[in-house]
This record gives structure tokens, C-alpha cells and sequence, in this order.
């Protein structure tokens, strides 16, 4: 076998290994969201959560060895690494001995980037519920002379006829077929376009993110009815000012393409009461969107699950609703959120506020057995030196496999300045860490550095043969 895929085999067994460890006692119960009827407003399409998955056993910890050193003795060098700057926390749990096994932060929260993706993630899972889908409709007003598209929050609807991927994405040219047939089966003349994006609320372009922002395609407007993140086409960098309008204009196309006759610009109008349904298509579940905002540091699909989370917990589906939902959803879930100031759900917003711990804490928690509705929050984590933001990290100058590649699994996080890395790995000891570190004062001209400096504290906990906080050879 390979040096690549045995570390592919390694990673599989360690993420597996780590799961079903858990650490039990960092949080409350679970519970099914009753989410409103869908017409006239979108909601999500819920569904019962399938039983755990099988999973392998947890591995077993060495024996303590009594001249181990333990966690903080390992990393402390690292993390005092000046490419980090100034402002570094730090948290380790040790899901072998469920308990904190390193912790280094003021207690005030740091800028989070990307990392805040994962508490965004176990907020949907939990509120939401893993196997929810997401609906767009089609349905034909009642006095016969318009079709109304309406957005029920898919951040993977494509106007791509051909497009695949994993998650697969959910395809307007479906929708219009489907509309299509509809209508010819109802002898229906020609019909004008209208769009229903009223489930969102609140600004589509959040005040905290910089106004470059959506300018560079970083992230687009957000809306509960968008095409392709809401850009000009599908793998465009470019981004509608108006997502909603610009999916009318592509269902228009496409509808006209199936035999329908078209006329008229597109515009908004609300569905109108005693408008027939036509056709809908759905979403892969909720877990399955978590993987993939997780694997690709997804902006966009990031901030609409924030959004779900928002309007199934009572809130406006807006910003600022996301926001509050999410530190309420982790507080429900026992974690502590001290110092918790979230602005945004997807971490491009520089005023949030996020303890390292948290992170660490939610990750733990989501590794736990006893709760496989929160798993894909740790099964989206990309895989050191194979997959996701991490495809092309942990390796040398010349792509070797280093320290490491195929045992971390990690979100990462980046904005100039700040640096971040939350996951899981299991180290050599045979313990199994939870960790989360953040960097945001790294000085501007070292940010490659800084991303280094994050997977050598990484890599030294994978390759730990730490003895757990408490034992003889800690002097506990």
C-alpha cells in the first residue's frame, strides 16, 4: 500500500475512532424543530433523523507513560511561534478522558474567520435536523397569467441543466420541466415570471462584512431564492446584485426552452392567495449541505443555514436572527457562550467574537455517540493534505505528505490578519483530541507563515504521546 493511501486508510479510522469516543457530558438533549405549513410561505421539508450510523470501536489509549509530557508542554512552544503575532487561543479536550486537556486564551473571544462555520454547522444540525430538505416551488397564480418561483433557502440550486457534484445540486432546469408539463397539461396560455424571495428578511449584504466583499465574488448577496451563490453564471466570480431576479430570468429561459410561452420582465410578487400548485424540487439534506460548507469554507450556503436556523427557532430569518439563533442553540445545547458576539454565520465578519473553547467544546460535542444528529459536523471536516481547504496544506514544498497529512481533521479559517484552525485528530497515544486555535493579530506580510505555524500545532498534537491532564506523570 502506498505512503498516500495508507494515510487516506489512517484518516478514515481515526475520524471513525473518534466519533464514537464522545465526551457525553458537554451537553442537553436533542429535539425534532414542528416547522409551519410551506404555502404560502417556503420552509424546510422535514424528515424523521435515521438511527447512528455504525461506526468502528474507539481505539484505546496507551498506557500512561509516566515520562509522557502533557498537552501544554507540547504545544506552548508552538503556539509562542511569532508568525502567530501577539493574540493567540488556544483549547484542547481530550475526548478519551471527556475533560480539557490545554487552554490558553483571555476570555474575551477572538476573531473567529472560517472556524465559525462549525458553530453555525451543530446550530443547524440541531435546530434544523439532519435530514430536512429545502424547497423551491413553482405554483400558478389564479387568474392563470403568471408563474411564481418561489425560494425556500436551497443554497445549491443551480441553473446548470448539467450540473453533478457531491452534494449533488438541486436543478432549476428540473423545476421547469416538471412547470412545464404542468401547464401544457392545464392548456394555459402565456405566462409571465414572478419571484417570491420573502423568506429571508433583513439586509442581503451584511453591514459587518468589508464592501469588497461581494465586489470580489467572495460572497454574494444573500437570498432565499439565488442561483449558483447568486453569480452571473455557474463558476462565475461575478455576483447578481439581485439573486432572486436573476433566478427568475434563468427559470424564464429555461421554461421557454421546455415550450412555454414567456412574455413579460421578470418581477417580485408574493404568492397570491388560491394559486395552484405546479411543481417543486428539493435539496439534499441538511447534513449533506453541512459537509460541503464545511469541506469548501461555503460563504454563501453558510449564512443560509444561518438563516434556517433563524426562522425554525421563532427569529427572523435575517442576519442578525441567524446570529442570536446560533449562540442560542449552542447555550441550549449546554455549551458555554461567555463572550460569545457573533455578526455573521459564515466568519467574514471581523466583529465577531468566538473563545477558542467554544469551538473545541462544539466539536466534542458533535463527536459524542449519543448524538448522531450532530455528526456531520465532524464528518464535513476535510482531511490534512487530501481534502477540502486542506487538500494542499500539511505537505512540503514539493507536496510531500508531512506530519500530519491523513490524521487532522480541520475547519480552517483566514482573513488578513487572522488565522484559524478547528478539528479533530487522534493522536499517536491513542487519545483522541478535539482542538481549536486562533490567531487574529498576525501581522499582514506573514499570513503564509501564520498558516504554517496553525498545522505545526496541529500536526505536534497528532504525534503526541501525551499523558491526559491529571495523571502521575502530569504531577496530578
Amino acid at each position: 500500500m502506498s505512503r498516500r493511501a495508507a494515510l487516506v486508510v489512517a484518516a478514515v479510522v481515526a475520524l471513525l475512532a473518534a466519533v464514537a469516543v464522545g465526551v457525553g457530558a458537554l451537553g442537553g438533549g436533542g429535539r425534532d424543530v414542528p416547522l409551519p405549513a410551506p404555502s404560502p410561505s417556503p420552509s424546510p421539508t422535514p424528515s424523521e433523523t435515521p438511527p447512528p450510523p455504525v461506526v468502528l470501536a474507539a481505539s484505546t489509549p496507551e498506557p500512561v507513560d509516566e515520562s509522557a509530557p502533557v498537552v501544554g508542554d507540547v504545544l506552548a512552544p508552538l503556539v509562542g511561534d511569532p508568525r502567530l503575532g501577539d493574540r493567540v487561543g488556544v483549547a484542547v479536550v481530550d475526548l478519551s478522558a471527556g475533560s480539557p486537556a490545554y487552554g490558553l486564551e483571555d476570555g474575551r473571544g477572538q476573531t473567529p474567520a472560517s472556524t465559525l462555520k462549525v458553530l453555525t454547522a451543530v446550530a443547524a444540525l440541531e435546530a434544523v435536523g439532519p435530514q430536512t430538505r429545502f424547497s423551491t416551488r413553482a405554483a400558478l397564480t389564479p387568474d392563470a397569467r403568471a408563474v411564481v418561483l418561489v425560494g425556500g433557502g436551497d443554497p445549491l440550486l443551480t441553473a446548470d441543466p448539467d450540473a453533478s457534484g457531491v452534494p449533488q445540486p438541486t436543478r432549476l432546469a428540473d423545476l421547469a420541466s416538471d412547470t412545464a408539463e404542468a401547464l401544457q397539461a392545464a392548456g394555459t396560455g402565456p405566462v409571465r415570471v414572478v419571484v417570491d424571495d420573502r423568506f429571508f428578511r433583513g439586509p442581503a449584504v451584511d453591514p459587518d462584512w468589508e464592501p469588497r466583499y461581494v465586489a470580489a465574488g467572495v460572497v454574494g448577496p444573500v437570498s432565499a431564492l439565488a442561483v449558483d451563490g447568486g453569480r452571473s453564471s455557474p463558476g462565475a466570480v461575478g455576483r447578481s446584485p439581485d439573486p432572486a431576479i436573476a433566478a427568475g430570468q434563468a427559470f424564464a429561459r429555461l421554461l421557454a426552452a421546455d415550450g412555454v410561452a414567456v412574455e413579460g420582465a421578470v418581477e417580485r410578487l408574493p404568492v397570491p392567495r388560491g394559486s395552484t400548485p405546479l411543481a417543486v424540487v428539493r435539496s439534499v439534506p441538511l447534513e449533506s449541505l453541512v459537509e460541503h460548507v464545511l469541506a469548501t469554507s461555503d460563504n454563501d450556503a453558510a449564512e443560509v443555514l444561518g438563516r434556517h436556523t433563524a426562522f425554525v427557532t421563532g427569529r427572523p430569518a435575517s442576519e442578525a436572527g441567524a446570529s442570536e439563533a446560533v449562540t442560542a442553540v449552542l447555550a441550549g445545547l449546554g455549551l458555554d457562550v461567555t463572550g460569545v458576539d457573533l455578526r455573521d454565520a459564515s466568519g467574514l465578519a471581523r466583529g465577531s467574537r468566538v473563545p477558542p473553547r467554544l469551538l473545541a467544546q462544539a466539536l466534542a460535542l458533535a463527536s459524542a455517540p449519543e448524538r448522531p444528529r450532530l455528526r456531520a459536523a465532524v464528518t464535513g471536516l476535510p482531511v490534512a493534505g487530501f481534502t477540502g481547504t486542506l487538500d494542499s496544506r500539511f505537505e512540503d514544498a514539493e507536496g510531500v505528505a508531512g506530519a500530519g497529512a491523513g490524521e487532522v481533521r480541520a475547519k480552517t479559517g483566514s482573513l488578513t490578519g487572522v488565522g484559524s484552525l478547528a478539528g479533530l485528530v487522534t493522536a499517536e497515544s491513542g487519545r483522541t483530541y478535539t482542538f481549536a486555535v486562533v490567531a487574529d493579530a498576525i501581522p499582514a506580510a506573514d499570513t503564509v507563515g501564520a498558516r504554517e505555524a496553525l498545522d505545526a500545532v496541529a500536526a505536534a498534537l497528532a504525534s503526541c504521546g501525551c499523558a491526559p491532564v491529571g495523571s502521575p506523570s502530569a504531577g496530578g
